[in-house]
């Protein structure tokens, strides 16, 4: 599971950057990312879902935030502020990237409907291998500053399915069946973290 996104510049001497994370932090990240989502879940019914399906432009809209309001935004900021183009181009991959479990758990902690989060970050993680780079690539086109900056993009695809099965949808039906199956556990469960 290294190396979900690997990105390539041309030239940011000015700004040497290295990150690297070992095996055993990125095994600890997706152990507590999925005790997250567990958390989240037991929140969470099935007819929550049943409930979305009738609802098509509350997922629209909140696809559309996501894909296109957020990475707009995001190049409005770059183009205001005056900021290098490595933090430019680090903004930008945030905006692109799909929404994950942290923001699953402050929609709950929100009180927002946690059920549309779940499904907005299980569409755009499912979709992450196309939808990330091509929106990388398409934002990042608007800056000429940018442009220039960015060479490649990859994602592992292998650790992206890997990824979205162990931190979201496990977690996420174990959760759910936790709290169906054993509801005093569950209610125990969330005091606790309120």
């Amino acid at each position: 599971m290294s190396g979900l996104i690997s990105l390539k510049f041309i030239d940011l001497s000015t700004e040497p950057v290295a990150i690297h994370f070992s095996s055993a932090s990125l095994n600890a990240l997706n152990i507590c990312l999925a005790i997250i989502m567990f958390g989240v879940a037991l929140d969470i019914k099935w007819s929550h879902f049943v409930g979305l399906a009738k609802q098509k432009k509350v997922v629209a809209t909140g696809l559309f935030s996501q894909f296109i309001l957020l990475p707009l935004i995001t190049v409005l900021l770059i183009v205001i502020l005056p900021i290098s183009p490595g933090i430019a181009l680090g903004m930008l991959l945030v905006a692109c990237c799909p929404g994950g479990n942290v923001s699953n758990f402050f929609s709950q902690l929100a009180r927002g409907h946690v059920a549309l989060s779940v499904t907005l970050t299980a569409f755009s993680s499912l979709l992450a291998f196309i939808i990330t780079p091509v929106s990388f690539f398409f934002w990042s086109s608007l800056l000429p500053s940018l442009a220039a900056e960015v060479r490649t993009f990859e994602i592992d695809f292998t650790s992206l399915i890997i990824n979205m099965v162990s931190i979201l949808l496990v977690p996420l039906v174990l959760g759910m069946w936790v709290s169906a199956r054993f509801p005093s556990f569950s209610k125990k469960f969330r005091a606790l973290s309120e």
